[in-house]
């Protein structure tokens, strides 16, 4: 299958060919990132990890597979990033939002939006073998949206692979839903590359007729969406763009259409036909854009009641099984072996990503980054 790939810095009239941009997956307050892997990082820092260990292993134990941050955005405003930045463009706009296994964001955005414009979709987390995949599944029926995701809650939490083509099958019996298989090379904290190789292997030999497309990721390095090609060409299949938007940045890659509806859309893409073109900032140096990202994250939002902090974005499960915002959690007690650290990084993170600094910034990691397209 011939695979057309447009970028904004060697294409700059495709866009004009089009009269619609899609966004797609973009992530909201609604997605649980979690933090086990934050220790791997934190007992690199000299002192850090000796105090860190004692709250590992003392009396009152912190288990960092139990806390999970939440993305800054709530779906409105994330619906207006994402169209402003289309709209700007001069075309009609599409978001689908992919939240981590929850359709919140959808289902909110649809009492005011158009449903044609705002899809009721998911990130869906699937642990196949010794691997973990996560498939987007774009237009769910608002009638049955809500049993849907009981059903994937379930395979989640009790994972079967000879489950999986079942339920990808009756999924793409609705010719209005769409089926991607999101950043297909990235490993979850923990998992092994043979491992993650082998279970790719199989879910594409078992599933490949319900996997409408392969995701391009605005957020990976072009090292990795290159293998996506190769795959893509491999197994005759579309590739798709998405933005994987977790902080401020809107989508680095979009799709180009002339569909008037998610469903024509969607329609296109199961026929064979996507355009994913990425946008300008895609070029800028990665480490850049990361830093940007965490200062987006850990940034106080003074907008936004009750989530003003990184530390009411941040969240512990009890014993109880019951999550809480470090906020309640610490109330008075507040350790300042992580605040401190975390609090002074959030200040250097302004300072590098201030607008007088950024040219200096970008010139320094150019010096890192890879050859792109």
């Amino acid at each position: 299958m011939p695979q057309t790939v447009k970028f904004a810095w060697k294409d700059s009239q495709t866009a004009w060919q089009y009269s619609t941009g899609v966004c797609l997956h973009g992530h909201t307050m609604h997605s649980e990132e979690c933090l086990s892997f934050l220790p791997r990082y934190l007992h690199q820092a000299p002192g850090v990890s000796q105090i860190l260990s004692g709250y590992e292993r003392g009396p009152r134990r912190v288990d960092f597979a139990r806390a999970y941050w939440t993305p800054p955005l709530s779906p409105a405003s994330a619906l207006r990033l994402e169209r402003k930045q289309i709209e700007n463009m001069g075309l009609r706009a599409l978001v689908s939002l992919t939240d981590h296994d929850n359709i919140e964001a959808g289902l909110s955005l649809q009492v005011a939006a158009d449903p044609r414009d705002v899809p009721i979709s998911v990130e869906w987390t699937v642990p196949y073998e010794r691997s973990i995949f996560h498939l987007g599944i774009h237009n769910l029926p608002p009638a049955t949206a809500r049993d849907l995701m009981s059903t994937f809650a379930a395979f989640t939490a009790a994972p079967n692979e000879l489950m999986l083509p079942g339920i990808l099958r009756e999924l793409a019996r609705n010719p209005d839903v769409l089926i991607v298989l999101n950043h297909p090379f990235w490993l979850e904290e923990g998992i092994e590359q043979a491992d993650h190789d082998r279970a790719l292997a199989r879910i594409l030999r078992e599933c490949i007729e319900w996997l409408h497309a392969f995701e391009l990721n605005g957020t990976r390095l072009w090292k990795e969406n290159r293998k996506v090609v190769e795959l893509a060409s491999e197994w005759e299949r579309p590739l798709i763009s998405g933005g994987d938007r977790h902080a401020c940045e809107p989508s680095a890659c979009i799709n180009l259409t002339n569909g008037s509806s998610f469903a024509e859309f969607v329609h296109e893409v199961r026929g064979g036909l996507s355009v994913p073109y990425f946008m300008p900032h895609y070029r800028e140096p990665m480490t850049l854009r990361i830093l940007e990202a965490v200062w987006e994250i850990l940034r106080p939002y003074p907008g936004y009641p009750g989530r003003e902090r990184w530390t009411d974005r941040i969240f512990y499960r009890g014993e109880d099984g019951k999550a809480r915002p470090l906020s309640e959690v610490w109330r008075a007690r507040t350790p300042w072996v992580l605040t401190a650290p975390l609090d002074a990084a959030t200040g250097v993170l302004q300072l590098l990503t201030a607008p007088g600094l950024r040219a200096a910034m970008r010139h320094v990691f150019a010096e890192r980054g890879e050859m792109l397209p």
